[in-house]
């Protein structure tokens, strides 16, 4: 059984009503030196488009890369975070099912080979001459986080002049299967009233809506399993095994089955695996954990109910785009702890100066409440303000 919402009934909803799924942006103000568009092939599946801005005019500048919130065919560049303009940016327009029955191909693992295939084309035409360095940033919202972090985790690689050094990512999925309702993040715990109970997302939030579009960005619910979809899955396995359905439990999935075909057999339960950290990145590999700000947004404070202290903070618990942030934050430290810095450790003297790397080098918090537009407030854009600043000099610029 494909899910409770399939491919065909989201298509009856709409393409428009189903774009208002993904995030949208207020057409913000902005200007740009130099604007070009090129088009890369990705091999026999079509060509990507790139929105190269302010290239030429700041060659020894750090080029940055944005991966944006969602796909768009519009001729016109993506939306720019405040803290983007005025950078040498290139903007990579991914395709990935948005609902446009004449793009219904373009499901995983389309956006990630477009990703790829622009990358490697970037580094190619845009490399400093000899061996002058120049840094790459990747920054990635919503859907476009996940591919961000991908390709940040993937092609971070400090022994190359022109390679990834950091990744801003706001909202992102890190997880997907975290959206399956037997995951275990889903579960209420064992002193729950209902034992068989599992969270379901807030109606009207982006979790939520994700949810439902998920068959549509994806061929099958192993989809989700690719480690480049799921970036967290570098770190360790899921857990859980391969669901049959994206919205049903495992046992409400075989309980429908009984129902409409009652004389099939009934294969007996496959135990899930157990979940296992896995050694990212491996350890003869030259890939080196970027210096990452992850970022992420809680839902809206509810109505204050009279009572002193004002409104409340929505209590948050299964998936959530604070757990996703939360989950691949803590799984980067730890890699960082316990594998990097343990094997620095024996052959550095000086291995006390790296104390608390893993907090300096991966930070994970909190933007700001979500938002209708999904839109990243002044405090995010303040955060990531700073976080460059911190790490980009200011003769480079």
């Amino acid at each position: 059984m494909q899910g409770c919402l399939p491919t065909h009934a989201l298509r009856r909803l709409g393409h428009k009503r189903l774009i208002d799924y993904l995030p949208k942006h207020s057409q913000r103000l902005y200007s740009f030196q130099s604007h070009e568009r090129i088009s890369v092939r990705c091999g026999s599946s079509g060509h990507v488009s790139i929105d190269l801005m302010n290239i030429a005019e700041q060659p020894n500048s750090p080029l940055f890369i944005h991966l944006p919130s969602f796909p768009s065919n519009d001729k016109q560049p993506a939306p720019i975070p405040r803290f983007l303009q005025g950078k040498p940016l290139a903007t990579i327009n991914y395709r990935w099912n948005s609902f446009d029955r004449e793009n219904i191909d373009h499901v995983w693992p389309t956006p990630i080979h477009d990703t790829s295939f622009a990358y490697k084309w970037l580094v190619e035409n845009l490399a400093p001459e000899g061996i002058k360095r120049r840094d790459i940033y990747v920054y990635g919202s919503h859907l476009g986080a996940s591919l961000a972090t991908s390709l940040a985790l993937t092609e971070s690689q400090p022994h190359k002049p022109f390679a990834v050094r950091g990744l801003v990512s706001y909202n992102g999925i890190y997880n997907w299967t975290m959206f399956f309702p037997d995951h275990p993040v889903n579960s209420p715990g064992q002193f729950a009233r209902n034992p068989k109970a599992y969270h379901r997302p807030l109606e009207g939030t982006y979790i939520h809506h994700l949810q439902y579009i998920m068959p549509a960005l994806f061929k099958s619910t192993a989809d989700t399993f690719d480690v480049f979809a799921s970036p967290s899955l570098f770190f360790h396995n899921p857990g859980i095994k391969v669901p049959s359905s994206y919205h049903m439990t495992e046992e409400e999935s075989a309980a429908i089955e009984m129902m409409t075909n009652p004389e099939a057999e009934v294969d007996p339960p496959i135990k899930a695996p157990r979940r296992s950290r896995l050694v990212f990145p491996p350890r003869k590999s030259t890939l080196k954990l970027p210096e990452t700000l992850l970022l992420y947004d809680l839902l809206p404070t509810l109505p204050s109910t009279g009572v002193p202290g004002g409104p409340r903070i929505r209590r948050q618990w299964g998936n959530s785009l604070e757990m996703q942030a939360k989950e691949l934050a803590g799984m980067m430290q730890s890699s960082i702890e316990k594998v990097e810095l343990k094997e620095r450790g024996l052959w550095d003297d000086e291995i006390a100066f790296w104390e608390n790397e893993q907090g300096r080098r991966v930070k994970v918090k909190r933007a700001g409440a979500e938002s209708v537009t999904m839109e990243m407030g002044e405090n995010g854009e303040q955060l990531v303000e700073e976080w460059l600043t911190e790490r980009i000099s200011p003769k480079s610029t």
